[in-house]
């Protein structure tokens, strides 16, 4: 009797077996989609706006593969207000693709549970924009052509805002360039069935940019 369930038991790990060798097998199928919105601070710009679309792929329960594409863009040419602030000025718009490792050391279990990532990547961004060079009040004794020609005045852009008595002035320089750098995610999320909403925190570090662009926000995803 004995010999024969354990026979029963070994015949039925033989057929589901190559069943499960086959699952495991299969590449990783896409496990999550969703967008996030972020305030981002930039060097030298007054608060910007971060949109972004991602996807990411189960490798194990712990780990994941993402893809995010983000765009981060804030743009103000009010020369009057630049002039009583010069960060008030702004126009920088970056565009951004980041493959990333997520890692998942938690998850509470209920039907609405926690769960906290990391996730870091490689970055590669496109800026387009322009920065502040000049930026005062024509005086008499200068003239227009004088600041517009001067080699050591010039800027890529001029812009000229005669709507006082004494004209204003701004000289900008072209941004345009191609970085690369790192992007680093913390997020904290609520999960209720196949929808995660996480708080977001990011930090990307990237060449021709100085210092550490931030961003505080949000991110809403559904299981697919």
């Amino acid at each position: 009797m004995r010999r024969s369930v354990v026979a029963t038991i070994f015949c039925c790990l033989l057929s589901v077996l190559p069943a499960q060798a086959q699952v495991d097998s299969s590449p990783a199928r896409l496990s999550t989609a969703g967008l996030s919105v972020q305030a981002v601070f930039m060097e030298r710009a007054p608060v910007a706006t971060g949109i972004a679309a991602h996807a990411g792929w189960a490798v194990t329960p712990a780990w994941e593969l993402r893809v995010g594409i983000r765009r981060d863009a804030v743009v103000q040419r009010d020369i009057r207000r630049a002039y009583s602030s010069r960060t008030e000025w702004a126009d920088q718009r970056r565009f951004s693709v980041t493959p990333a490792l997520a890692w998942r050391p938690f998850r509470s279990d209920g039907p609405l549970h926690q769960s906290f990532r990391v996730s870091v990547g490689p970055t590669l961004q496109v800026q387009r924009g322009e920065q502040v060079r000049r930026l005062g009040a024509i005086e008499g004794s200068m003239s227009l052509d004088r600041l517009t020609t001067d080699s050591g005045l010039r800027g890529d852009n001029t812009y000229l805002d005669r709507s006082r008595t004494t004209p204003l002035l701004l000289l900008t320089d072209n941004t345009n360039r191609t970085n690369v750098g790192i992007t680093a995610e913390l997020q904290y999320g609520l999960t209720y069935k196949a929808v995660t909403v996480e708080a977001l925190f990011t930090g990307r570090r990237v060449t021709g940019v100085d210092g550490v662009t931030v961003g505080l926000g949000g991110r809403v995803s559904v299981a697919l």
